[in-house]
């Protein structure tokens, strides 16, 4: 971070790839908010969360809450 404010102030180009500036970073943002959460979601359910899901609800012991 502070070689990206020193870049800034002294008036330098930085690249966007690897850049100190991790909010600057394009292939950080990239790997970090370019996908579909739904699909994601879609394809953790199918690949078993529906089973997970189903055998908890089937638990013998109930989950307690502090409510």
């Amino acid at each position: 971070m502070r070689a990206a404010m020193a870049a800034e102030l002294e008036g330098k180009p930085i690249s966007a790839q690897g850049n100190p500036n991790q909010w600057a970073d394009r292939g950080k943002n990239r790997i970090q908010f370019s996908y579909d959460a739904y699909a994601e979601v879609e394809r953790w359910w199918v690949s078993g969360g529906r089973k997970q899901i189903e055998e908890l609800a089937h638990a013998e012991t109930p989950l307690r809450t502090r409510l």
